[in-house]
């Protein structure tokens, strides 16, 4: 026979006699709260994170609450030849028993009290409730998160005599904005960046409102036709182009992100920005799933790194990068590929619609719900959200002939409007710094536009971002580079090239490098007239010099005639 049964917990109703070894208190802990209730209360408050005192205790100090606890006793009217006094630790060992079968039984106060907070919500993860609330259309809240890519990449340098070396990078980011309700990713980037970076965060929002034109591929656009509604929201539902974002959960990880940035968001967008809990990835969850989506797709790359070094596909994963020529250009046409058929995969939680069909069908003129607005048609489009500001200060001198400028990062800016302005020295402007470092936006302390800025001298030859340009003067400040009247970013980009080819070129074993990694980051400038990176680098060879040619001052001539005369 089988069956469940449940036994009732001991309630002890006898008298409380302990033997000689302290034997025969089985219950009598519980027995002396039913007769002392108003300790018992005591006791279950002392176990809350905040029982009301003045000063609050660090953690759960059971040693201190026993000895509390035998105050309230004494107060109560226990007397000395009473239990827990005739025991040797006057039951001190009942009482974290009681604690234990607390936490046990579900008590949060007791447990976060006694393992933290972090530690409690990481133990209830899964345990079916939430903490955030559930959206009821699309748009009203979305989850960010990145995504480290589990396959090794090369970027191909065209040396001199027309050969491709293959230069091994290290994993690229892939970062993901996701909405909640219809698991349609509303924004996304590709970084070949070490790290992650808050640059990324403010272009996928922005790439969420503003989106850029689709990754030509040739294998992709021969092999499979695009469908007529693939690609993001913003781009392919008219209802859904300049609708806002009104809330965005990210990872804990991001809190260390400058309150400049997350400010700054918040006033531009209005978006409402909360962090989750430390490994509480449900709050993310539906990111999560569309990172398991592609990672199958992915890990069928040969140069995959898997699931760690003990995945059975794993073998070299850089040397097979480098023979099988797995580019990052083509992993971010790949990118663009999967984002696009996600958007038109049916989803059974959307009663085999499709995530743009849901979109589509929640903000269509008949839908009941329009409780979300659409950000005004200029800000659309050109929303400006991955922005750097900074307030540098006019400078300028009649007395030595300087026309007003501003200077940064070492390198001056200036227009026709600011060269005239010499009524402004001495005063701030906001710039906003966006992709290609060589035009900047400048705006008056009143938030009236004051124009487009441009960087004079060498720097105005070639696109390049601010990061690029602080690593030059890195090196101009170590001596590395010394000429100043070539172009710095043709420069800087043949100097990482030289040393990761040299590094690479010819080894049996070839190893990632960080002059590969920065070299690609450094031909990826958005907002330049290469918005979308090829990832290729050409060497141009120098060419040969011209051998001199000495005018002539005709003396064969002159002796031929000579000669004729002569004769």
């Amino acid at each position: 026979m089988t069956g469940t049964s449940k036994r009732n917990a001991y309630v002890r109703s006898a008298e409380l006699k302990p033997g000689p070894e302290g034997q025969g208190l089985a219950g009598a802990f519980g027995a002396l709260l039913r007769e002392y209730p108003t300790v018992k209360k005591w006791l279950n408050a002392r176990l809350k994170p905040d029982d009301g005192t003045k000063f609050q205790a660090a953690g759960l100090d059971l040693a201190l609450i026993h000895q509390d606890f035998l105050t309230k006793l004494r107060k109560a009217g226990r007397r000395a030849d009473e239990y827990p006094f005739t025991t040797k630790r006057h039951g001190y060992e009942s009482l974290c028993a009681y604690v234990r079968n607390r936490i046990a039984e579900g008590d949060d106060d007791a447990a976060r009290l006694k393992f933290g907070d972090q530690a409690t919500a990481r133990a209830g993860r899964n345990s079916g409730k939430t903490s955030f609330f559930r959206p009821i259309v699309a748009f009203e809240r979305a989850a960010y998160d990145e995504y480290r890519c589990p396959e090794i990449e090369t970027l191909p340098v065209v040396v001199d005599i027309g050969e491709e070396i293959e230069l091994p990078l290290s994993r690229s980011w892939f970062c993901l904005m996701v909405d909640f309700d219809t698991t349609a990713v509303l924004g996304w980037t590709y970084s070949v960046a070490g790290r992650f970076r808050a640059l990324d965060l403010l272009q996928a929002f922005e790439y969420a409102i503003h989106p850029p034109p689709r990754v030509k591929h040739p294998v992709f656009d021969e092999l499979l036709k695009p469908l007529p509604d693939e690609g993001l929201p913003a781009a392919v539902i008219p209802a859904a182009s300049g609708r806002r974002i009104c809330s965005l959960a990210v990872d804990n990880h991001l809190t260390h992100l400058a309150n400049s940035v997350v400010i700054d968001l918040r006033r531009r967008s209005g978006v409402s920005i909360s962090f989750g809990k430390v490994h509480s990835w449900i709050q993310r969850s539906v990111v999560e799933g569309i990172f398991a989506e592609f990672q199958r797709v992915l890990t069928r790359l040969a140069s995959t790194t898997g699931s760690g070094p003990s995945d059975p596909r794993v073998r070299d994963p850089v040397e097979k990068a480098v023979r099988y020529k797995i580019r990052a250009a083509d992993v971010h046409a790949l990118f663009d590929r999967l984002v696009a058929r996600h958007n038109v995969h049916r989803k059974r939680a959307l009663m085999s619609a499709t995530p743009n069909e849901a979109i589509t069908a929640e903000w269509a003129e008949s839908a009941r719900l329009q409780i979300i607005p659409k950000y005004p048609r200029s800000f659309v489009d050109n929303p400006c959200i991955a922005i750097e500001m900074e307030w540098p200060h006019i400078r300028g001198s009649r007395k030595d002939h300087r026309t007003p400028y501003i200077q940064l990062d070492e390198v001056e800016y200036t227009n026709d409007l600011l060269r005239q302005s010499w009524g402004m020295l001495g005063e701030q402007l906001c710039v906003h710094i966006r992709g290609d470092f060589r035009t900047v936006r400048a705006f008056r302390a009143d938030g009236t536009e004051f124009g487009v800025l441009h960087v004079s001298g060498v720097w105005a030859i070639s696109a390049h971002t601010r990061e690029v340009r602080k690593e030059i003067n890195k090196l101009y400040r170590e001596a590395v580079f010394k000429d100043r009247s070539d172009d710095p970013v043709a420069a800087y980009q043949r100097h990482l090239a030289g040393i990761a080819v040299q590094k690479v070129h010819g080894k049996r074993r070839p190893k990632i490098t960080r002059e590969a990694s920065k070299l690609a980051r450094s031909l990826s400038v958005p907002g330049s007239a290469s918005d979308s990176p090829d990832f290729r680098y050409e060497c141009k060879a120098p060419k040969a010099p011209t051998p001199p040619q000495v005018k002539s001052r005709g003396r064969r001539a002159f002796f031929a005639q000579s000669q004729s005369s002569q004769k």
